[in-house]
């Protein structure tokens, strides 16, 4: 697996606790680095020259929301921000929102879970899949 970083945003305080305790139990090689906006997430995309593995966006996020955050990517004229596999995580999305979501090219949208199990085994759904997709360097 691919030792990168993945980015995960999200403006929930708790939220980023639980994904961390999960994280731990599932003992995944790649650092998770937390945002609370899209406005982060580019500066620290701008910033720093290594891509990371994956992204994980909540939806509804202060200041740049997570769609916002998506059509700036794409707008990038780095090709390297094209290939970063980009899923939505959400705790309810609507048919619209899945529209528009997919419009944007996402990867994946997925439901926030209330439990420790549910959280790992989305996270070990996500993780699994692209370690064993293919992507242009």
């Amino acid at each position: 697996m691919s030792s990168e970083p993945i980015l995960v945003v999200d403006d929930d305080a708790d939220d980023r606790e639980f994904i961390m305790d999960a994280w731990k139990e599932l003992n995944y090689p790649n650092h998770l680095i937390f945002f609370r906006n899209g406005e982060e997430v580019l500066n620290y995309l701008n910033a720093d020259d290594t891509s990371p593995f994956l992204i994980i966006c909540d939806v509804n996020l202060p200041k740049m929301n997570g769609f916002q955050l998506k059509e700036k990517l794409l707008k990038q004229s780095s090709t390297r921000y094209k290939t970063i596999p980009f899923v939505f995580w959400s705790s309810e999305v609507s048919n619209s929102q899945k529209q528009k979501a997919y419009d944007l090219g996402v990867n994946g949208i997925f439901l926030k879970q209330d439990n420790l199990e549910g959280l790992k085994k989305v996270l070990t759904d996500i993780l699994t899949y692209w370690e064993n997709s293919k992507v242009p360097d």
